[in-house]
């Protein structure tokens, strides 16, 4: 049919071919020579188009992938990426290697060996990811550990030493009986713990090493340990009258000034000291050593001290009586003696044959009352009874110090008080004005000093020591007495 219609006039033919796609046929015939024609030019577009975009989807996934990163390769897989690799070859391209700098250095660990990806180009990208994590290397002592182990039998695995146990605190000290060798000095590293009543008595009654013998200063207080021969001649305490045949006892002392307290019952005692109604112990004075550098030259100063505190009554019944500034003064100027001052109280403390840890009684009003001296005197007793001790050694711990100190001249009609060491030197009670000199509770001790000394052996004057500039600062902590408080101590 289509012959002919070509084989038609001209003007026939257009007629004609405006009638053809009236029929079914003919639409049909246009419709499927349109399709062969499109298919055609789709397949040349797309054949055209297709490895150019495959190149860019090929980067757009490599952009959105999540980049791994690649270990350092080892001389273990060096072989595998050598250029004669058949798997490299078929790439088209040379594996230019990567330069094996030296240990350590920062660009090689921080940047690890990344992929290499060919392109339609035959170019190389080099795709960076994350610093690769390298672990550390295994210790050399390693692998001699895990070979120890590894042959290590359960029969050789039981004959190795086990754990040691701690060793237990060391027991606290035995009460030993005092002999003539000085005690070590007290350890600056005993316990620091306020004073209760049920803290351990502290005993030091003898050296028990010539190496423990050695002085060994504390911290707090650089007073050297006693040693040598007794220097206080019992001449010092020839001031002190005899006692009385037929002087009562502490207990029927105490009873007959009743249970009152202040100048009147300081009276009572006053007078029972005065006719010597006091233990024969107490007669018996101890030296304390004070050594430092004075004017150039080493200078020692010795004092003379009662062993133990003020007592009435006999060896085997006496009461430690608190007194008074008043009261305790005028015992002291009878006796040719002197009260202490701070530094002689730590130094007795220091250099003492046997030291108790402190016993406070419950601060009450009835504090200054004799029922609480005959208590605390009872207390006292039993931890001596269980440290061992005796009369004539010297002994501290158990009581504050009255003391003559420089402040009291700025501080008329008060008492100073001073001491009651705890068991690492530190004293309880700083010096301390604040109650008027005629207050005594049970925790006060009349110490008594003889008012001579000796200086590198030769015997002095101890008030005119305290007054000394240069000799004042061995015996003294603030520095030289004034007239004022030396006239106090003295009574003159």
């Amino acid at each position: 049919m289509i012959g002919t219609v070509f084989a038609q006039p001209k003007a026939r033919v257009s007629g004609s071919f405006t009638r053809l796609f009236d029929t079914p046929n003919t639409v049909i015939a246009a419709l499927v020579v349109s399709t062969c024609v499109a298919a055609v030019s789709g397949y040349i577009v797309v054949s055209k188009a297709l490895p150019h975009l495959a190149s860019v989807t090929e980067e757009l996934a490599s952009a959105d992938a999540p980049v791994r990163p690649v270990e350092r390769p080892t001389e273990r897989v060096r072989p595998l990426l050598a250029p004669a690799d058949p798997a490299v070859v078929a790439l088209g391209f040379t594996d230019p290697g990567v330069a094996r700098g030296t240990p350590g250095t920062l660009a090689e660990a921080a940047m690890p060996v990344a992929p290499r990806v060919a392109s339609p180009a035959g170019s190389v990208r080099l795709i960076a990811g994350r610093p690769s994590i390298v672990p550390p290397q295994r210790p050399e002592l390693g692998n001699g550990l895990v070979q120890l182990a590894s042959g290590l039998s359960a029969a050789r695995a039981l004959g190795l030493p086990g754990p040691v146990a701690r060793p237990e605190a060391p027991a606290a000290p035995v009460a030993v009986a005092a002999v003539a060798s000085r005690p070590e000095q007290r350890p600056a590293t005993l316990s620091t713990r306020a004073p209760v009543l049920e803290e351990a008595e502290v005993v030091l009654a003898a050296a028990t090493s010539p190496e423990d013998a050695a002085p060994r200063p504390r911290l707090s207080d650089p007073v050297p340990p006693r040693a040598g021969a007794n220097p206080c001649s019992g001449q010092l305490a020839r001031a002190i009258p005899r006692r009385p045949g037929n002087a009562a006892g502490g207990t029927a002392v105490m009873a007959a000034v009743g249970n009152g307290s202040g100048s009147g019952r300081d009276d009572a005692l006053v007078a029972e000291a005065l006719r010597g109604n006091i233990p024969s112990h107490l007669r018996e004075l101890q030296p304390v050593h004070f050594t430092g550098v004075v004017g150039g030259r080493q200078t020692q100063i010795t004092i003379c001290v009662t062993p133990d505190y003020l007592a009435i009554g006999s060896d085997a019944d006496n009461v430690r009586v608190p007194l008074g500034l008043p009261a305790a003064l005028r015992v002291a100027d009878a006796f040719d003696m002197m009260l202490p001052t701070t530094r002689m109280v730590d130094a007795i403390y220091a250099q003492a044959d046997v030291r108790i840890s402190p016993s406070p009684m419950p601060p009450t009003s009835a504090m200054s009352s004799t029922d609480y001296f005959l208590r605390h005197n009872a207390t006292v007793n039993g931890q001596f009874a269980r440290a061992g001790a005796r009369g004539a050694v010297l002994v501290a711990g158990h009581k504050k110090d009255v003391v003559i100190a420089n402040r009291l001249a700025g501080a008329p009609g008060r008492v100073a008080i001073y001491g009651w060491h705890r068991s690492n030197g530190a004293p309880i009670q700083p010096l301390s004005t604040v109650h008027g000199e005629y207050y005594a509770d049970y925790s006060h001790g009349i110490r008594l000093v003889s008012r001579t000394a000796y200086v590198n052996g030769r015997a002095m004057n101890l008030s005119g020591l305290l007054t000394d500039s240069q000799m004042a600062g061995l015996l003294n902590s603030d520095g030289p007495l004034t007239g004022t408080t030396v006239r106090l101590a003295s009574l003159q």
